[in-house]
């Protein structure tokens, strides 16, 4: 008999409505009978493409014994994190503050109000040897714990709410304290955390981090930094190092294209195989920033290899595109990636597959050897060479069934999408890809608009809308709009008036819907939610994606700069500001977006006005220049400001002009 969920329209809900576990979604309804019958409330939050979640869906939530335990002690509810951010945010925070380790599948444990007092993450059905507690287990000690020392849970969930709701504002500052060598000092403490040997900027587990490198892509082209050639150096280091290690190790996926979610490991070998198509586009951008800069062919590689995996597997600029692909096949992760002894030799012979089992090593075993296809050294066997194999393998795997998308339309997800192709097209200096992303910023309109005109944060398969958005779905969907007015009028794809209107307009609904009217900072949920959290969120810091708070920065700054209304923009920016001068020095690490926004902010938007020939042929040179953030008119007359100030200049043609921007 299905549960609760068989009337959601989430992809990953509805695939848990048939367990024997009386699911519920998120909602009042849920909370309402937890006080009901005063029990404690089990929130679980996961995602589709998670091997985790499926593997502890497999073992528990498919158990007639543990689902009888959870439905016995527990009201039970089912979240989707990319349907509810906001409430993945709220939990993932208080998993942190009870030193719990962070992830999915990620399980709170709550009051019948839902405030926490504990979480963790997966959980085993039996004792696997690995110091995890089985599930049954848990659950029966929480459940005796709640009927017998209530009172301690509810102490735990009373701070664990005050703890929360003080961590919104914790680190403000006053805008006034902010000044330029802030971002100095964050790069330095950035490259001070670089792993020299293998590239990153973490212990293990590594994720890519396009923000941070963005961020020290933004602040190389500051004056003060490229005459300190030192320090320039070392940024430069740090970003081809990190760049080429994802490029060349397990992160990317050398056979079929695409970049996977993360490595397990310091030297980048053993990846985690969901793919995301947030992660690509971000990763797409900063690779497109890197070929400008750089000229790297390995770099043009990976941006067209991304870029036809996006449009081979994950949908189509007509009907939008999935928001990710499973980590496992038939139940085992990373079965559609890895290879065996027998699948090669099939693929390309006996010799070569020997070749390659020995340049590659053991990936795992289950039970017979596995082998991860990899880029090796060039004197071990050409490039090209590796090239021509990994395209053979790739038309071998197309016979067989591809991993499992998520159907789910993104949003803020199309929105990244949109920014790579726009930064791919320009960088590569195709015009194809720039298309592509203003028929994706108009396809957006119709699919993300509600009738009122506000943002719908989701396009379900089944046609339906979400009735919510988030603020990031409004800001990265304006910074979208913005990179595309840039440079639209330099590629002959019509005025930018209405794309900065547009962006105009949804960042005012994101002011009027998510802004604390009392403090800096916007909530990740807006005032007009239903069902929103115990506590509302301020997202500062970037996970996966950017933040929306330093999203929006991005967009107060180029909107006093382009805006109608550019005094009250020019107003929300320094008031924003007040929020990072304590972040910027405390965790830069966390806030790369943030600090790339004030970075291009303090170096200088660009504005460009000249006739249209010279407007298309200083767009056409971007594609071997350093990214900086250029706006381009048409005009009769020539004219540069560097955000409201006038450049004195005697540039009469497009090579003056490009001379005196990037001197």
């Amino acid at each position: 008999m299905p549960n609760s969920l068989n009337n959601q329209s989430s992809p990953y809900l509805q695939e848990l409505s048939e367990q024997p576990v009386d699911w519920h979604p998120w909602g009042k309804a849920a909370f309402q009978l937890a006080k009901q019958i005063d029990k404690p409330v089990i929130v679980s939050i996961g995602y589709s493409s998670c091997h985790w979640c499926r593997q502890m869906s497999r073992e528990n939530y498919e158990d007639s014994y543990v689902a009888s335990i959870m439905n016995r002690h527990f009201v039970c509810i089912k979240v989707d994190r990319e349907e509810r951010p906001d409430l993945d945010l709220f939990y993932m925070e208080a998993a942190r503050m009870f030193n719990q380790s962070a992830g999915w599948p990620l399980h709170a444990f709550c009051l019948p109000d839902g405030s926490p007092f504990w979480c963790g993450t997966y959980f085993p059905k039996e004792d696997n040897g690995q110091g995890i507690a089985p599930w049954p287990q848990v659950l029966m000690r929480i459940a005796e714990h709640f009927r017998k020392g209530r009172h301690e849970l509810e102490e735990n969930g009373k701070n664990a709410l005050e703890n929360l709701l003080h961590t919104n504002n914790s680190s403000l500052s006053d805008p006034r304290e902010w000044k330029p060598d802030i971002l100095i000092q964050a790069g330095e403490n950035l490259c001070q955390s670089h792993d020299d040997e293998w590239g990153g900027f973490t212990p293990a587990p590594k994720f890519p981090s396009p923000m941070k490198i963005d961020f020290l892509f933004s602040l190389g082209e500051a004056q003060t930094v490229r005459q300190n050639t030192g320090f320039s150096m070392k940024l430069d280091s740090c970003i081809k190092h990190t760049l080429g290690a994802m490029a060349n190790g397990g992160l990317f996926d050398h056979v079929n294209g695409g970049f996977f979610r993360y490595c397990l490991d310091r030297e980048w070998k053993s990846p985690h195989f969901e793919k995301m198509l947030s992660d690509n586009a971000l990763l797409v951008s900063t690779y497109s920033r890197s070929l400008r800069k750089y000229q790297n062919p390995r770099d043009k590689k990976i941006i067209l290899k991304t870029l036809e995996w996006i449009e081979e597997e994950m949908g189509s600029p007509d009907k939008g595109y999935a928001s990710s692909l499973s980590a496992e096949t038939n139940e085992m992760e990373g079965a559609h990636y890895l290879w065996t002894e027998s699948e090669l030799y099939e693929a390309l012979g006996k010799a070569q597959g020997k070749q390659l089992e020995e340049l590659w090593g053991t990936f795992a075993k289950s039970p017979d050897p596995l082998f991860l296809p990899r880029l090796v050294d060039e004197d071990l066997l050409s490039v090209e060479r590796q090239e021509e194999i990994f395209k053979e393998l790739c038309k071998n795997r197309k016979k067989l069934t591809s991993p499992k998308r998520d159907e789910k339309r993104s949003c803020f997800q199309h929105a990244l999408l949109a920014r790579a192709y726009l930064d791919a097209g320009i960088a590569l200096g195709d015009q194809i890809w720039i298309r592509k992303a203003k028929n994706l910023l108009i396809w957006m309109e119709t699919s993300f608009s509600q009738p009122d005109g506000s943002v719908c944060a989701l396009l379900y398969p089944d046609k339906q809308k979400s009735s919510w958005a988030f603020l990031e779905d409004y800001t990265l969907w304006a910074e979208a709009v913005l990179n595309f007015a840039s440079v639209c009028e330099g590629l002959g794809l019509g005025g930018n008036e209405i794309w900065i209107e547009k962006a105009e307009t949804l960042i005012s609904q994101a002011v009027e819907q998510f802004k604390d009217p009392t403090l800096a900072g916007f909530y990740t949920s807006s005032n007009q939610m239903q069902d929103s959290g115990p506590v509302s969120k301020k997202p500062w810091y970037d996970h996966a994606t950017p933040s929306g708070n330093s999203s929006i920065m991005r967009c107060f700054h180029l909107l006093g700069v382009l805006g109608k209304n550019c005094k009250k923009w020019k107003q929300e920016y320094s008031e924003a500001l007040g929020a990072y001068p304590k972040l910027a020095q405390q965790t830069p690490d966390g806030i790369g977006h943030a600090l790339c926004a004030i970075t291009e902010a303090t170096v200088g938007t660009l504005r460009i006005t000249a006739p249209e020939l010279i407007i298309q042929e200083v767009t056409s040179s971007m594609k071997n220049k350093p990214y900086r953030p250029i706006f381009l008119k048409k005009s009769e007359e020539i004219k540069l400001l560097n955000n409201q100030s006038t450049i004195q200049t005697s540039a009469a043609s497009a090579q003056a002009i490009i001379e005196k921007i990037w001197f």
